[in-house]
């Protein structure tokens, strides 16, 4: 079943589960063991009852920063702040950092990053435009540096504003901790960033983000959790109706039923094309579009109107991100709730195997580096010289290093090994099409996939 520790675990006959010590197996049996080696973890059915416990207060802690900075650390996070929030007040912000961390604790994939340091770090602005020179995207409300490992967020964006008392809590109609819950998952899930496409993460982060916080806490459970899944189509129909208002738009009871029952929900692409997908055709964020296509000239049919169209004459291309990651949040949504441990159990497998594929690839650079270093100790002998063309000439007596051999002709496809965990040895069109039925069933709602 895997490796946790200095064991291997076995599954019996009788279904029992055993750890054996790897120093009592046979040299065969530690070489078997090293060429498939991927982590085990105990299966997991549902979020259990720790996940969503209240913390009704968090301990902040003030000590002295750098010079107009004031620093306050919980017991996961430091916050570097360039305003003066006091600790009260940090109470309150801080409470949606360690609720995150606590439901990260107990995730389906039992990825919970280490802190570089003892804790995470997250830097708070005053302003939108000292977010955006740090580094924060325009119009979000927070992000991750993954190189940097740092969060971001500006903090009109975190509820919380400048008044003529001091630094206060905005109303909670104000508040909207989502963004803060998406980006605080890339961090607590650091290491699937760099093992996983970028498809599943975005996905597992809109799973997380719209998991409702009510009384202080996750709620976690199956329906609540379907809450969120439908809710998202919602949200994302009132932020792309929004724009160009000066108020945000907010569907009220009957209008949020009479939405979802509509149709006019954000079509989806196809479940297999976004499975498929490598980073790169993520980071384009744009879909060709077939000649004679007619599409809506701002490019938003399906959030809920139909604007005026226009019918393609030549290729063109459209903004698809928020259905790519729409689609995405649904694809997670099925392996995590509809499949359960099952499901579960396939994404913990790819990205097993996509660890042990990116270590063949780390080791190829790391011969790589020591090919380079021995060719430039080569072409210092006597004898050796470079020519123009860039070959090399060299007297018989010498042997040239060689050069490794790289894992991969194609390095867009790098992330994509373990796919087929996902697919069990089907097609990703068969798949797919299952994934799709079975969303339409459990939503309720008029689900379309489409391939452009």
């Amino acid at each position: 079943l895997g490796v946790q520790g200095v064991n291997v675990m076995l599954k019996l006959p009788d279904g029992k589960i055993t750890p054996i010590a790897l120093f009592k197996l046979s040299d065969a049996d530690n070489a078997f063991v090293k060429a498939n080696n991927f982590k085990y973890y105990e299966a997991w059915q549902t979020w259990p009852a720790e996940a969503y416990l209240t913390i009704p207060t968090v301990e902040v802690k003030e000590s002295p920063g750098e010079a107009g900075a004031y620093v306050y650390t919980t017991p996961h996070f430091r916050f570097l702040a360039n305003v003066n929030l006091g600790a009260t007040l940090m109470k309150d912000l801080a409470r949606v950092f360690e609720l995150t961390y606590q439901l990260h604790s107990k995730s389906p994939f039992g990825i919970l990053a280490k802190p570089e340091d003892a804790l995470f770090e997250a830097r708070l602005f005053g302003t939108q435009q000292q977010y955006r020179e740090a580094g924060g995207p325009v119009s979000t409300a927070g992000v991750y540096l993954l190189k940097d490992r740092k969060f971001l967020a500006p903090l009109d964006m975190m509820g919380v504003k400048a008044g003529s008392a001091g630094w206060r809590k905005a109303s909670s109609a104000e508040y909207d901790p989502s963004t803060i819950v998406h980006e605080l998952t890339h961090m607590l899930t650091h290491d699937m960033l760099n093992n996983l496409p970028t498809w599943v993460n975005e996905g597992y982060a809109e799973y997380i983000e719209f998991i409702p916080i009510e009384s202080g806490a996750f709620k976690v459970s199956k329906e609540k959790i379907k809450q969120g899944m439908l809710e998202s189509f919602v949200s994302k129909y009132e932020k792309h109706n929004s724009s160009g208002r000066s108020e945000v738009l907010r569907l009220k009871g009957t209008e949020r039923k009479d939405f979802l029952k509509s149709g006019k929900v954000l079509h989806l692409f196809r479940a297999a094309k976004v499975m498929s997908m490598t980073d790169q055709e993520w980071a384009t964020g744009r879909a060709p579009v077939k000649p004679g296509l007619e599409i809506p000239i701002d490019g938003r049919r399906g959030m809920g109107f139909e604007p005026p169209v226009r019918t393609i004459t030549s290729f063109d291309s459209y903004d698809r991100m928020p259905r790519l990651y729409q689609t995405a949040h649904a694809i997670l949504y099925y392996y995590i709730q509809l499949e359960g441990e099952a499901g579960v159990a396939k994404i913990r497998r790819f990205l097993e195997l996509n660890r042990r594929q990116l270590a063949r690839y780390n080791e190829y650079l790391d011969d790589y580096k020591t090919y380079q270093q021995q060719m430039t100790e080569f072409i210092k002998l006597p004898g050796v010289t470079k020519l123009d063309d860039g070959r090399i000439k060299y007297p018989s007596n010498l042997t040239v290093p060689k050069q490794p051999e790289p894992p991969f002709s194609d390095l867009s496809t790098l992330k994509q090994a373990g796919l087929e965990a996902l697919l069990e040895g089907e097609k990703a069109e068969v798949v797919g099409k299952r994934i799709e039925e079975a969303l339409r069933q459990d939503l309720g709602i008029n689900l379309r996939f489409i391939d452009d």
